[in-house]
């Protein structure tokens, strides 16, 4: 995906709480207090994201979600179930690349 592509998923989105969700299946790396976890990203809006990992996370938890060439994120994990967590990021994201 190009640049401009990306800046297109995510530029303008509405900030409700019906907003549009890009739905896309990215590598990312999920940056915890036991360190890195490598994790899918499944779902990434300008408020959160949901994610495919193998590891156990607390709900509560601060994280950071770097997605190459996408972003870093920075926000807490808001809900858990086996392997997939729901992030609530602590700003709303944008289309910056990393």
């Amino acid at each position: 995906m190009t640049a401009a592509a990306r800046t297109i998923a995510f530029t303008g989105l509405p900030d409700s709480a019906e907003e549009r969700r890009a739905h896309l299946v990215w590598g990312g790396v999920l940056q915890t207090v036991r360190g890195p976890v490598p994790c899918r990203v499944a779902d990434l809006s300008r408020g959160g994201a949901r994610l495919s990992v193998a590891a156990d996370i607390a709900v509560g938890q601060a994280v950071t979600l770097v997605v190459t060439g996408i972003g870093t994120f920075r926000g807490a994990v808001i809900w858990a179930d086996t392997g997939e967590l729901g992030l609530a990021f602590a700003a709303p994201a944008n289309a910056t690349a990393a």
